[in-house]
C-alpha cells in the first residue's frame, strides 16, 4: 500500500524532529522507512503501528526519561538515529579520503599529467632559484592559495542564491577538497619561530618551496576535481528533488 504524500511529509518533520538535519542522509532514511512501512501496511498494520516498529528497528526507543514523567512515542528518543549519524560521517569521511587519493593516483599514473608535474617543478626551481623578482615569487604561490580557495565558490553561491540545507556528502568532500589550506596551515607552524623550518638553512629551504608548490598545486587540482564532481550530481539531485 503506497503512502500518502501526507504520510511521507509526516515521516520527514519525524526525522528532521530527530535532528537529521543533513538533507542527502535524509531523503536515504525517508526512502528506507518509506519501503519498510508499506511493507507493514501491506501485512494488515495501521500507519502508526507501521512506523513505530519501524522506528524501533533503527535502535531507537518509544520513552523518554529525563522529564518530569515518562513520556512515550516516536517522538520522544531517537538514540538509534544518533548513532547512525555518527556512523555515517565516518563512513563519509573515509569515503571522500579515498575519493581524494585515488584522483592523485589517477594524476601520477597519467604520463602527460606527470610531464605537466615535472614542468611545473621545474619553473618551481626556476623561480626560487633564479629569479630574484618577487612578483613572479608571489605569483608562483599563488598557484597554491587561490585553487585552494576556488571549491568555496559554489557552496558560497548557494548561500547567495536561496537557503538550502546542508548536504553531509558536499561537506566532507569539501573538506577534502581545501585540504590544501591544512597543509598550508602546516607548512606555516613549521615556518614559525618554533617551526622546524628555521633549523634548514637557505638552500634547504628553497628546495623544500620548489616541491611543496608543485605538490599543492596538484593536490588542489585533484581534490577540486573531486569535488566538482560530488557537488554537480548532489546538485542535481536536489533540484530533482525540489520538482516533486
Amino acid at each position: 500500500m503506497k503512502l500518502t504524500k501526507e504520510q511521507i511529509k509526516f515521516i520527514d518533520d519525524y526525522l528532521k524532529h530527530h535532528n537529521i538535519k543533513y538533507w542527502d542522509v535524509r531523503i536515504e532514511l525517508l526512502d528506507h522507512i518509506v519501503t519498510n512501512v508499506e511493507a507493514l501496511l501491506d501485512e494488515g498494520k495501521d500507519f502508526e503501528k507501521a512506523l513505530e516498529e519501524v522506528h524501533l528497528s533503527f535502535g531507537n526507543s518509544l520513552k523518554s526519561f529525563w522529564n518530569s514523567g515518562i513520556e512515550y512515542g516516536i517522538m520522544e528518543n531517537g538514540i538509534g538515529y544518533e548513532k547512525l549519524m555518527d556512523s555515517k560521517r565516518k563512513e563519509t569521511n573515509k569515503n571522500y579520503k579515498k575519493q581524494l587519493f585515488k584522483e592523485l593516483n589517477l594524476f601520477f599514473t597519467n604520463p602527460v599529467k606527470v610531464l605537466f608535474a615535472l614542468v611545473l617543478l621545474l619553473i618551481s626551481n626556476k623561480v626560487i632559484f633564479f629569479t630574484d623578482i618577487k612578483l613572479i615569487k608571489y605569483l608562483l604561490v599563488s598557484l597554491i592559495i587561490i585553487p585552494a580557495l576556488i571549491p568555496y565558490y559554489y557552496p558560497i553561491k548557494l548561500w547567495f542564491q536561496k537557503k538550502r540545507e546542508k548536504a553531509l556528502n558536499l561537506e566532507y568532500a569539501l573538506f577534502y577538497a581545501g585540504f590544501t589550506l591544512a597543509f598550508l596551515n602546516l607548512f606555516i607552524q613549521l615556518f614559525s619561530p618554533k617551526g622546524m623550518f628555521h633549523l634548514l638553512n637557505e638552500i634547504q629551504f628553497n628546495w623544500v618551496l620548489v616541491i611543496c608548490i608543485p605538490l599543492f598545486a596538484i593536490i588542489n587540482y585533484c581534490g577540486f576535481k573531486m569535488y566538482k564532481r560530488t557537488f554537480d550530481h548532489y546538485n542535481n539531485l536536489y533540484e530533482k528533488l525540489q520538482q516533486l
